[in-house]
């Protein structure tokens, strides 16, 4: 059967209307839809929905100095020491943890010989994410609100940018916990990867010979680093791998201990400067808080193996460790993993709810919300 159509001025008119109000409650609608999505300010809907009143003071100190940044092991004769730029004297710097909604007053003193700085990805707006220069021997002290929910990187942004990609390189970074409101409780982990860039480092199973290595910026423009540092030490949280062939890597190194069946949650960020983080845990399964939305805690990806953290991002990751046993947060990329990155969690049932390895428990909303004029917890 043959259809017609018959091509007249006046049809062609119809045709014409019909098309322009089909088109027209299309964008009625989907106006409606989105409208709310486009109009929202995110910065003042966070402000006005959490808002805690509350005001947290954190001090944080810049300086340089000399750290381990390898074991003793057959990887590394005889360890490796590096000339590092630090917060707090250590790689990372400390955790800073916040409620969603509170205002942080955060302070910088430079005790080191160069200028540094910082820059919170937490903070929105120059006013509150930069510090802006702060010289040896100065002072900085301004206030951030903390809008979104999530784990942020902090680092020093050196001066003005100029040499941001050394100063990270060499340890000037941490992370920034912002509980949100509807977080069910965990037990928490702070873990930080980061590269090493060394003039001195000769590659694997070459040692030093008591040289403290220095960043080499050709290194580091071939993104070819030494070592992937889990907080601040390459293979800290791992004693051996193997098991017919045994390779002892850290005589030295404390384990993450859960519970089985008890709900982790590790707050993963990844300063780079250069390297992305593929992280897995191997025989376990993550769930991925990553994101931000208004109103919801970032979006949630069940039952996933492994997910990507590019440089100079922060990634939310809950966990439940079924079964007794030996489980490992690795980056799967391989090489990285022989570079260091790579820490042992044991789930056992005689794991408390306190017995972190040192420097990585973060502040818990419910403890923020009982000490309420800080930021930090000694450990």
């Amino acid at each position: 059967m043959a259809i017609l159509i018959y091509n007249s001025p006046a049809c062609s008119k119809v045709m014409n209307k019909a098309i322009i109000a089909g088109l027209a409650a299309g964008v009625l609608v989907v106006g409606l839809i989105f409208s709310p999505l486009f109009s929202v300010s995110p910065l003042s809907s966070a402000q006005a929905d959490h808002d805690t009143g509350v005001t947290r003071k954190v001090t944080l100190t810049a300086n340089e100095m000399e750290v381990q940044v390898a074991p003793d092991n057959p990887l590394h004769p005889g360890g490796i020491k590096y000339n590092a730029m630090v917060f707090g004297d250590t790689i990372p710097g400390p955790v800073v943890a916040v409620n969603q909604g509170d205002t942080v007053e955060f302070t910088l003193t430079n005790n080191g010989k160069v200028i540094h700085s910082l820059d919170f990805h937490a903070g929105f707006g120059p006013s509150q994410a930069l510090s802006g220069n702060v010289g040896p021997g100065e002072t900085k002290t301004w206030t951030m609100k903390a809008v979104n929910a999530g784990v942020f990187l902090y680092h020093c942004g050196a001066d003005g940018l100029n040499g941001v990609w050394e100063h990270i390189a060499n340890g000037m970074y941490g992370g920034i916990v912002v509980h949100p409101e509807n977080e069910a409780p965990a037990k928490e982990f702070y873990v930080v990867f980061g590269e090493i860039y060394n003039g001195a480092d000769q590659g694997p199973f070459v040692g030093t010979d008591g040289k403290v290595g220095s960043f080499d910026i050709g290194k580091l423009w071939t993104s070819n680093p030494d070592l992937i540092l889990t907080n601040g030490m390459a293979h800290k949280y791992v004693p051996a791998i193997g098991k017919a062939v045994e390779i002892p890597l850290n005589a030295n190194a404390e384990i993450f201990k859960v519970k089985p069946g008890e709900l982790t949650r590790w707050y993963l960020i990844n300063p780079g400067p250069n390297e992305y983080v593929a992280f897995h845990f191997i025989a376990g399964m993550i769930d991925v808080r990553d994101g931000s939305i208004i109103n919801r805690y970032g979006t949630q990806l069940k039952n996933d193996e492994t997910w990507t953290i590019p440089p100079g991002s922060g990634t939310v990751v809950e966990a439940v460790f079924p079964e007794e046993g030996v489980y490992v947060g690795v980056d799967h990329n391989m090489s990285h993993v022989l570079k260091g990155a790579a820490f042992a969690v044991l789930a056992t049932n005689d794991s408390t709810p306190d017995d972190h390895p040192a420097g990585t428990m973060v502040p818990s909303r419910a403890w923020l919300e009982e000490n309420t004029d800080s930021g930090m917890m000694m450990q």
